[in-house]
């Protein structure tokens, strides 16, 4: 009887301990992330700053995972219905997915064609493109580009599947912007769209 219960105390000590481990994990991989974005964030103001005299020393900072060419050209989106303002890499990678929104094609132009962005739904609320979906037609959304920022008007959310990639497609003579990120399960895609209605003066 003493054997039976002392097997059944170790097996709720092991799921117990298998429970922990599922739930610290999303939060090491959370705490690892953050610091990669903390050092992204840095290096973009020292870039700012910087004279242009030397190399921006961007060795100095700890846990920078990004290039100065990478950096370069960074962009901003802003969603101001779900509080979000996030940066964009101009390169989709699973290491620039971990750490910001990613443009998916390459060479594209704010303001010109579809011009498309990716991001994880991430663990936490509010972080990446989680709440992407909340969004409704009719809000708009603010592409941050250099010394402009470029104004769009969503006009369509809906869930695709993987496979299609006629959404990133260019349609003539139609500026647009396509915003991408996983759904809950991670089987399907969310694909919001926006049309241009504005391009003025970054503030």
């Amino acid at each position: 009887m003493r054997t039976l219960k002392n097997k059944k105390t170790l097996l709720g000590i092991l799921f117990l301990l298998t429970g922990l481990v599922l739930v610290s994990f999303p939060l090491y991989v959370e705490w690892d992330q953050t610091k990669e974005v903390k050092a992204m964030e840095q290096a973009l103001s020292l870039i700012a700053e910087w004279d242009g005299v030397e190399p921006v020393p961007l060795q100095q900072i700890e846990h920078l995972t990004l290039t100065e060419e990478q950096l370069d050209n960074v962009m901003e989106l802003e969603i101001p219905f779900i509080h979000m303002k996030q940066h964009i890499l101009n390169e989709t990678t699973d290491e620039n997915l971990n750490i910001a929104l990613t443009q998916i094609k390459p060479d594209q132009q704010p303001g010109v064609g579809n011009f498309t962005i990716a991001g994880h739904r991430g663990y936490r609320d509010g972080r990446h493109f989680s709440n992407l979906a909340k969004v409704p037609i009719g809000e708009k959304v603010y592409l941050h580009a250099d010394d402009r920022t470029f104004i769009y008007k969503i006009t369509s959310s809906e869930v695709i599947e993987p496979t299609f990639v006629e959404v990133l497609n260019d349609m003539d003579e139609k500026n647009e912007i396509t915003l991408i990120t996983c759904t809950v399960s991670g089987k399907e895609r969310v694909a919001v769209k926006g049309e241009l209605v504005e391009s003025m003066e970054r503030k």
